[in-house]
C-alpha cells in the first residue's frame, strides 16, 4: 500500500488562494498523466493565464498526480471571499514583499532609501517620494512601478494576480500588522499542516526495540533504502517515499525480526491462556495492536488480522505459528510503517485524540513509539489534561532516549552524515587521516551532548563553548598544545580551550569547517552561517553562472577572491550577504587547522563585520572569538535554533502560518532559559503539538 507524499496540502492552501479572486465555477476537465497536457474548463482558464510561470507549473503538476479542487470551491464564488484587512497583509502582501521587493529594500540596503519591510519606513517611502498611498492604489508610486514592470529591477514582473492583490490591499488601506517583514518566514508556503510521514529509518530501528524488544539497527541500515536529505533535515515528509525497494525491505525485516522474538512470551503480555476461540484472538490482536501500531484498532481491522490467524487454526498451525503471522503483518502495517492520524475532523485549532497526542510526543522526545504509560494516559483521555501533559513531558525528557534523539537532532542541523564522503585532495592535504573525519563528528557530539544534557546550558552555548573534547590525532591535527590530562588515548578527552583564543565553539570544529572543502570557500561556509545560524535568505545563483570555486594563489587569499565578488556590481548583492559571514573562519584551512598565512604565504585576517537579519547596520569584530561571542549572544541565533529544532520535530518545511506559534515557542523556551529542555518542553506544550493544524 503506497502513500503520498503529502505536497497535496500545500499545494491545495496555495490553489485556494490562487482562486481566491475567481467570481466563476471552478471545473478542472481533464488531466493526462502520461504527458504534459492538461486541460482546463473555459472559467478557469483566463485565471490559469494570470499565474506566474512558477505558480503555472505548480498547479499543472499538482493535477497531474490527481489533484482535485476543494467541494467547496465547486460553486460560484465572489470577492467577498477574498481575503481582507489583516489577513491579506500577512498571507499575501508580506510573502508579496519578501519575494519580490526586500532583496534591494530591506533595512540594510534600501535602495533609493527605500525599506519595505517595516510599516513606517515603508510609509514614509524614499528619495523619490512617497512610495504607499493608503486607500489610492493607482496614485501609489510603488503600484505604478510594478504595473509597468519597471521593478523589480533585473528580475522577473509581478504576475497579474499579484499585480492586482497589490493593488486593492494599497486601495483598502495599506493594513499593516508586522513589526518587520522578515523574508525567511516567506521562503516556503502555507504552514500550520500536519502530514502523514514514513518513519525514518532511525524511527523505524527504535519503534522495533521499543515494541517487540530486537534490535534490528544493522540490518535495517543494510536492506532499508537510505533516507536522502531535503530542507535540511532527512526526515522532510515529502521526501520520506516508499517504493518497492522498501516493500521488499520491510518485509524482509519483518521475517528477521519475528525470527528473533520469543513470541509465545509476547503473546503473554497480551492474554494469559490465548486460544483460537474469536473472543481470546480478538483479546489477543487487539493488545498486540495497541502497542504496535500504537492505538487502538477498529473492528473491521480485527477482523482482517483475525483472519490470519483463523487461517493459521484451520489448517492445523499453532498459536505461536498465529502470533508470529500476526506480528509479522503489523509490522508491514502502513499504521506502523506511517504516522497515521484520523483526518475526519476538518478546520483549525482541533484538538487531536489522546493517542495521537501520545505518539506525537514521544516521537518528537524521543524518535520512538509511545510507550505504555504513555497509551495508558491517553485511553484514559487524561493525557490532554494540561497538568498530566506537563508531568509527561518532563518524565520523556528525563529519559536516556531523549538524549539519544537530540544527538540526532545536532548531527542533521549539521549535516555531520557528509563526513562520510569526506575525501580531501592528496595533494593538498597528504597527511590526511581517514579516521579524523570520525573523530571530528565524535567531538561536535560530544561536546553538545554534554553542554546540552551535562551542564544545562543554553543553546546558543554552542557557539563560544569553551570546552571541547579530542582524541590524540585531533588534538595534533588542530595543533592543539598538550595538557596535563593524557592525550595519548584513541577517546575522547576533555580539553579546556580558554587558553586557546583561536578555538572555540561549533563553528572552530572540523566537522563545520570541512564543508568548505579543500579551499576553505567563503561562499559554503558563509551561507552555512547565513541560513543555518542566522535563518537569513538568499537567491540561488543564476543558472547559467559557473560557480567552480577559485583556488588561492600568490597575493590572493581566500578572503581577497571574496572581496573582489563582493564588490563586483553583478554578484556583490548577494554574495555581500554571506561571504563577510565567513571573515572571521580564514585562518582555519579546509580541513580545520589554524594558521596565520596560507601556503602561498598570504595573511590571514579574522576581523570582519557581521550583519543580523533585520539590522540596519552590521557589527564589527576583531578576531574569530569575538565573532563567535556576538553569535552566541544573538537573539536570532536563538530563533533560528528554534526553528530549526521545531522543523525537526514537524518532519516539514516551516511557513508563514507558523511564524506566530513559534514565536510564542521560541518566547516561551527564552523564559525557561533557552535549553534544549525548555525549547522542546515549549514545542511539545505548543497547539503544533496538541492541535490537528
Amino acid at each position: 500500500m503506497f502513500y503520498p507524499t503529502l505536497t497535496t496540502p500545500t499545494c491545495e492552501s496555495g490553489i485556494r488562494s490562487w482562486l481566491s479572486l475567481s467570481f466563476a465555477t471552478i471545473v478542472i476537465v481533464s488531466a493526462d498523466a502520461q504527458s504534459d497536457s492538461v486541460d482546463f474548463s473555459e472559467e478557469v482558464q483566463p485565471i490559469f493565464e494570470r499565474l506566474s510561470d512558477a505558480e503555472r507549473d505548480t498547479l499543472i503538476e499538482w493535477v497531474k498526480q490527481g489533484g482535485k479542487l476543494p467541494e467547496n470551491w465547486s460553486g460560484n464564488h465572489n470577492a467577498d471571499e477574498a481575503l481582507h484587512g489583516e489577513a491579506l497583509f500577512e498571507y499575501e502582501i508580506a510573502p508579496l514583499l519578501a519575494k519580490h521587493c526586500l532583496e534591494c529594500h530591506d533595512t540594510s540596503r534600501k535602495e533609493g532609501a527605500l525599506d519595505l519591510s517595516r510599516k513606517a519606513a515603508a510609509y514614509k517611502g524614499g528619495d523619490s517620494g512617497k512610495a504607499i498611498d493608503p486607500g489610492h492604489g493607482s496614485e501609489s508610486e510603488l503600484w505604478e512601478l510594478v504595473e509597468s514592470d519597471d521593478m523589480p529591477e533585473d528580475r522577473p514582473p509581478l504576475s497579474r494576480r499579484e499585480k492586482d492583490l497589490l493593488k486593492r490591499w494599497i486601495d483598502e488601506g495599506a493594513v499593516w500588522t508586522l513589526d518587520w517583514i522578515d523574508p525567511a518566514t516567506y521562503q516556503n508556503e502555507g504552514g500550520g499542516e500536519q502530514w502523514i510521514r514514513r518513519l525514518t529509518i532511525s524511527e523505524y530501528v527504535e519503534t522495533v526495540r521499543s515494541t517487540v524488544g530486537v534490535d534490528i539497527s544493522k540490518e535495517a541500515h543494510e536492506i532499508l533504502p537510505p533516507d536522502l536529505r531535503a530542507d535540511g533535515f532527512s526526515n522532510t515528509a515529502y521526501n520520506l517515499n516508499v517504493d518497492m525497494g522498501h516493500v521488499n525491505a520491510y518485509s524482509r525485516l519483518a521475517t528477521l525480526i519475528v525470527e528473533q522474538m520469543d513470541t509465545a512470551a509476547f503473546a503473554l503480555e497480551f492474554h494469559e491462556n490465548p486460544k483460537f476461540t474469536d473472543k481470546d484472538m480478538g483479546k489477543l490482536i487487539e493488545g498486540m495492536g495497541r502497542r504496535l501500531l500504537r492505538g487502538p484498532l477498529t473492528k473491521e481491522e480485527v477482523i482482517l488480522f483475525r483472519g490470519i490467524s483463523t487461517t493459521v487454526a484451520s489448517s492445523g498451525g499453532k498459536m505461536d505459528e498465529a502470533v508470529r503471522y500476526l506480528v509479522e503483518a503489523m509490522l508491514q502495517s502502513p499504521r506502523f510503517i506511517y504516522r497515521i492520524e484520523n483526518q475526519g475532523t476538518e478546520g483549525e485549532n482541533v484538538p487531536i485524540d489522546g493517542y495521537e497526542l501520545a505518539s506525537r510526543l514521544s516521537y518528537a522526545i524521543w524518535g520512538g513509539p509511545p510507550d505504555e504509560r504513555l497509551l495508558d494516559l491517553a485511553e484514559k483521555d487524561k493525557l490532554l489534561e494540561r497538568e498530566y501533559l506537563e508531568t509527561q513531558i518532563a518524565r520523556l525528557l528525563s529519559d536516556p532516549r531523549a538524549i539519544d534523539r537530540s544527538v540526532q537532532f545536532a548531527y542533521e542541523w549539521l549535516d555531520l552524515g557528509r563526513l562520510d564522503s569526506l575525501r580531501p585532495s592528496s595533494e593538498k592535504f597528504p597527511d590526511w587521516n581517514p579516521a579524523l573525519a570520525k573523530d571530528m563528528r565524535a567531538e561536535t557530539l560530544t561536546v553538545f551532548e554534554e553542554l546540552v544534557w551535562k551542564e544545562g546550558r543554553p543553546l546558543t552555548d554552542l557557539l563560544n563553548v569553551q570546552t571541547t573534547f579530542v582524541t590524540k590525532a585531533l588534538a595534533e591535527h588542530y595543533g592543539l598544545k598538550k595538557s596535563r590530562k593524557a592525550l595519548g588515548s584513541e577517546d575522547l578527552t576533555r580539553y579546556d580551550l580558554n587558553s586557546n583564543p583561536a578555538r572555540g565553539g561549533l563553528l572552530t570544529h572540523g566537522s563545520v569547517l570541512t564543508m568548505g572543502g579543500d579551499d576553505a570557500s567563503m561562499v559554503t561556509r558563509g551561507l552555512f552561517v547565513l541560513r543555518d545560524l542566522l535563518r537569513g535568505t538568499v537567491k540561488d545563483p543564476p543558472p547559467c553562472l559557473d560557480t567552480t570555486p577559485i583556488p588561492s594563489s600568490p597575493g590572493q587569499s581566500q578572503r581577497v577572491i571574496a572581496e573582489e565578488r563582493v564588490a563586483n556590481g553583478s554578484c556583490g548583492g548577494c554574495h555581500e550577504k554571506f561571504e563577510p559571514l565567513a571573515f572571521g573562519l580564514e585562518r582555519f584551512d579546509g580541513l580545520g587547522s589554524y594558521y596565520k598565512r596560507d601556503v602561498f604565504g598570504n595573511r590571514l585576517r579574522q576581523d570582519g563585520e557581521i550583519l543580523f537579519p533585520g539590522a540596519a547596520e552590521p557589527q564589527s569584530f576583531k578576531t574569530s572569538a569575538e565573532l563567535m561571542d556576538l553569535l552566541a549572544a544573538s537573539d536570532r541565533v536563538a530563533e533560528t535554533i528554534t526553528w530549526k529544532l521545531v522543523q525537526f520535530v514537524m518532519g516539514r518545511p516551516l511557513g508563514a502560518r507558523d511564524a506566530s506559534e513559534i514565536k510564542k515557542i521560541h518566547e516561551d523556551a527564552q523564559e525557561g532559559g533557552g535549553t534544549y529542555q525548555s525549547l522542546m518542553s515549549a514545542i511539545a506544550m505548543s497547539d503544533l503539538i496538541r492541535k490537528k493544524s
